[in-house]
C-alpha cells in the first residue's frame, strides 16, 4: 500500500515536471517567433522602365532671323496663320543690293573687256617683231664673232711681223686696234641678243600672267554678281516648312530690331518631347521602344515611341562630376488638342515587358557569399531558405524564372538575424497557415 502511494507520488511529480517542460518549450518557441512581413508571389506583367522628364516641342520648327540693316517692304503673312513650304512671309529692302549688283556687272564688263584684249590675235605682231629682234639679233652675233676671229688672226700676224722689224708700228697698232674694236662690236652684240631675248620671253610671262589675273577677275566678279542675285532672290523671306506661324513681330517699313526680328514656325501635326540621358541608360535605349507620357496637369497617359537616339555623347556636369548624356527624342503617338509646346511631360520608356511573370518583392532576394540568389520562403510557419533563378527587374519588383510558383508565401524584406528554419509569423497578425 505505502509502495503504490508511494509510485502515485513520483508519477505524479514526473508528469508534473513533463507539463512543466513543455509549457517551458512553448514559451520559448512563441518568444522566439520572429514576426516577419509576409507577401505572396504572384503572375503578373512586369516592365522594365526608365523614367525621364522633358518639355514638348513642336515635331519640326523653322527659325528666320532678319537683317537689322534692312528694312521690311511688305508683310506678306500674320501670326497664327497656317503657311505651307514656299510661302512668302514678307520683304526686306534690296536697294543696296541692286546697287552693289550694278557695280559687280560694270567689273565684270570691264575685266571681260580686258581678257579679250590681251587675247585679241593683233597682239601677235609684237611678239613676232621681239622674235624677228632676237633673230637679229643671232645673226649680228654670229657676223661680229667672224669679223673678230679674222681681225685677231691678222693681228697675230702683224705682232710676228713687227717682232722681226717686218712692219711699222703704226701699222702694228693700226692692228691692235681692229681687233680690239671689233671685239667690242661682238661683245656688244651678245648683249644686244641677250637683251631681245630677255624682251621675248618678259613678253611671254607678263602676257600670260596678265590674261590669268583678267581670268580670275572674271570669275570673282561672276560669283559676286551670282551672290548678290541670290541675296536678292531671299530678300522675299518664305517658309521652310509646312506650320503655322508663331512669332511674326517685325514691321512694315521699319528696321527689325533684336526685339523683333525673328520668325518662328511651328509644324504642330507632330510633338515630341526632347531629353538628355545618362549613358548608363542611354546603352539600352533604341528607336521603336513604346513609352507612356503623362503630361502634368492633364489627367490623360499619352502613348509615344523613342524616334531618335543621338549619336554622340555630351559631357556635363553633375556637381564635381563629369557625366556623358546623350539627346534622345520620344514622339508622342495620339496627342489632342491639349498638347501645347513647352509643357512638361513625365515619360516611362519600356525598355522590356514581360508578360505572366511570377514576381516577388525587389527587396526580398538576397545573395550568399558565393553569388547565389535565395529567398526566404514561408512553409508551415518557418523561414526557409529557397534558391532562385531571377529574371527582369523593375525598381520595386523581380522576375523569378525558378525556384519559386505563383501563390507561395515569402517574406518580403527579411531581416539581417533571420536563418534558414526560423519559426515566423505575420508582423501584427498570427502565423501564417500556409502548409505547402
Amino acid at each position: 500500500m505505502k509502495n503504490k502511494k508511494k509510485n502515485i507520488i513520483i508519477g505524479s511529480i514526473i508528469l508534473i515536471a513533463v507539463i512543466i517542460a513543455v509549457i517551458r518549450i512553448i514559451t520559448f518557441n512563441q518568444n522566439n517567433v520572429k514576426e516577419v512581413d509576409i507577401g505572396k508571389a504572384e503572375t503578373k506583367n512586369l516592365s522594365q522602365i526608365i523614367p525621364v522628364t522633358g518639355n514638348i516641342e513642336a515635331g519640326n520648327k523653322e527659325e528666320i532671323v532678319l537683317p537689322t540693316q534692312q528694312k521690311v517692304i511688305e508683310i506678306y503673312a500674320e501670326k497664327g496663320q497656317k503657311v505651307n513650304s514656299g510661302d512668302p512671309i514678307l520683304k526686306i529692302d534690296t536697294t543696296d543690293y541692286e546697287y552693289q549688283l550694278k557695280k559687280y556687272e560694270l567689273g565684270l564688263s570691264l575685266a571681260t573687256s580686258n581678257l579679250n584684249r590681251l587675247l585679241d590675235s593683233s597682239r601677235n605682231s609684237d611678239k613676232k617683231a621681239l622674235e624677228n629682234a632676237v633673230k637679229q639679233a643671232e645673226l649680228n652675233v654670229k657676223s661680229s664673232e667672224a669679223n673678230y676671229e679674222e681681225a685677231r688672226r691678222k693681228y697675230e700676224q702683224t705682232k710676228v711681223l713687227y717682232e722681226n722689224d717686218a712692219v711699222s708700228k703704226n701699222e702694228y697698232d693700226t692692228a691692235l686696234k681692229a681687233m680690239n674694236d671689233l671685239k667690242n662690236q661682238h661683245e656688244l652684240s651678245l648683249i644686244q641678243l641677250s637683251n631681245a631675248l630677255n624682251a621675248l620671253n618678259d613678253f611671254d610671262i607678263n602676257r600670260n600672267d596678265q590674261i590669268k589675273d583678267q581670268r580670275n577677275q572674271v570669275e570673282s566678279s561672276k560669283a559676286d554678281i551670282e551672290n548678290i542675285k541670290d541675296k536678292i532672290e531671299k530678300s522675299t523671306i518664305k517658309s521652310g516648312i509646312n506650320g503655322t506661324i508663331v512669332q511674326l513681330d517685325a514691321k512694315p517699313n521699319q528696321y527689325p530690331t533684336v526685339e523683333n526680328n525673328k520668325i518662328v514656325i511651328y509644324d504642330l501635326s507632330e510633338y515630341k518631347v526632347t531629353v538628355p540621358v545618362s549613358q548608363y541608360d542611354a546603352v539600352s535605349i533604341s528607336p521603336g521602344q513604346k513609352s507612356a507620357i503623362r503630361v502634368k496637369g492633364i489627367n490623360k497617359e499619352y502613348r509615344g515611341t523613342v524616334s531618335a537616339v543621338g549619336n554622340a555623347a555630351v559631357i556635363t556636369m553633375e556637381g564635381t562630376n563629369k557625366e556623358p548624356k546623350v539627346e534622345i527624342e520620344v514622339t508622342l503617338d495620339n496627342p489632342d488638342d491639349r498638347i501645347k509646346v513647352s509643357y512638361e511631360a513625365d515619360i516611362d520608356i519600356t525598355l522590356k515587358e514581360i508578360k505572366d511573370s511570377i514576381s516577388v518583392g525587389f527587396e526580398a532576394v538576397l545573395e550568399d557569399d558565393e553569388g547565389r540568389k535565395f529567398i526566404f520562403a514561408v512553409i508551415d510557419n518557418k523561414a526557409v531558405k529557397t534558391f532562385v533563378e531571377t529574371g527582369v527587374e523593375t525598381d520595386f519588383e523581380i522576375e523569378i524564372l525558378e525556384g519559386l510558383k505563383a501563390g507561395d508565401l515569402y517574406i518580403k524584406n527579411p531581416p539581417a538575424t533571420l536563418k534558414d528554419g526560423d519559426p515566423v509569423k505575420q508582423s501584427g497578425g498570427k502565423n501564417s497557415d500556409n502548409k505547402s
